[in-house]
């Protein structure tokens, strides 16, 4: 356990560390740097495809930062599980963890190894190579992904219980019926819509031609060209923030403890407004992957009010989340008995 804890530290701080090293580098070259610089690399040979204003030169420490946090959530998700849903010894259970928190670690380094590439790239205004590097950088991410059903494979094997597990007395909290039937709701919309707009691209793909514009820039115009198979970009993002927000609103069911001292009723509420915020998340990002989808297959700028109102609803769901979380928490606060004492008059 040890050593797993110290891993564990090693690879955030050398996570975190690459990003912001590379932040403070960008930001002393800043001044140095034209007004317009590449910013954006072709997927297909690494040469710059989209230049801009150098204030852009900042996003890869916007999305490093992004998926740092994502994949931090799901590591607090993985420890704070009350049980992992599977038929696992006590040890099985905290190995799994500590496998599922190590790979998610492993995420976080590979994303800030790439951006800090990118920012070392973007200041020096050079390519990513003639696209050796992202090829050599797919087979690694490719090959993490794969690992991850054998790894969990073998555990579960090596450390699966063979009775009844003792801590079957745990019980996750029943969602009421209106919020299951929402969740559903939620959910078939959000993939439903994903998938018409696949097949929709998948029977126009044909008809589109070699190269088309797959990328929106400043003013929400088409601004990066590629080979037509990058279409499918939309797709995969819109399908891997489903899987993340999916996770996430399975972890929000059975986590143990939701860090708020309030009643069982509390309890319930919260994790329903965690998991309709998620939800709604999937709806939002689903959306906006239709959007970009359509606008894909019809080569045409997306439309600005679309964009701003999707962002409207996105930036307002936090606040009300916790302002909603906040308001729980207080009328179902589990008050200590010193808080009931009775004055005489």
């Amino acid at each position: 356990m040890r050593a797993y804890r110290v891993i564990h530290i090693a690879a955030n701080i050398i996570a975190v560390g690459l990003l912001a090293g590379a932040l403070v580098w960008f930001i002393t070259e800043y001044g140095g740097l034209p007004d317009r610089i590449g910013v954006h690399f072709s997927p297909m040979d690494g040469k710059f495809d989209l230049f801009a204003e150098k204030l852009f030169g900042f996003y890869p420490y916007i999305a490093g930062s992004v998926l740092i946090g994502i994949f931090s959530l799901l590591t607090l998700a993985v420890r704070k599980l009350k049980k992992l849903g599977l038929r696992l010894t006590d040890e099985g259970e905290n190995v799994l963890r500590c496998a599922a928190v190590l790979l998610l670690d492993l995420m976080k380094l590979i994303w800030s190894a790439f951006f800090t590439c990118w920012t070392y790239c973007v200041i020096n205004q050079t390519a990513m190579g003639d696209g050796t590097f992202l090829g050599f950088f797919r087979i690694i991410f490719l090959l993490v992904l794969i690992s991850v059903p054998f790894l969990f494979s073998r555990i579960q094997t090596k450390y699966r219980a063979c009775t009844e597990d003792s801590r079957s007395d745990d019980t996750v909290v029943v969602r009421p019926k209106k919020f299951r039937i929402m969740h559903i709701i939620a959910n078939v919309i959000a993939a439903g819509m994903l998938g018409v707009m696949l097949i929709w691209f998948l029977i126009a793909y044909s008809g589109l031609p070699d190269r088309i514009g797959v990328h929106f820039g400043h003013g929400l115009e088409l601004d990066v060209f590629a080979d037509k198979i990058l279409g499918l970009y939309p797709f995969v993002m819109g399908g891997a923030l489903f899987a993340i927000f999916s996770l996430l609103g399975m972890a929000a069911g059975r986590i143990k403890r939701v860090g708020v001292r309030v009643d069982a009723k509390g309890d319930m509420l919260i994790r329903e407004m965690i998991s309709e915020a998620l939800d709604m998340m999937k709806l939002i990002w689903s959306v906006y992957f239709s959007g970009w989808a359509y606008c894909v297959i019809h080569q045409i700028p997306m439309n600005e009010t679309f964009v701003l109102l999707l962002s409207t609803l996105f930036l307002a769901l936090f606040p009300v989340t916790g302002a909603a979380v906040f308001i729980i928490s207080r009328i179902h606060r589990i008050r200590p008995d010193n808080d009931k004492k009775e004055t005489d008059t």
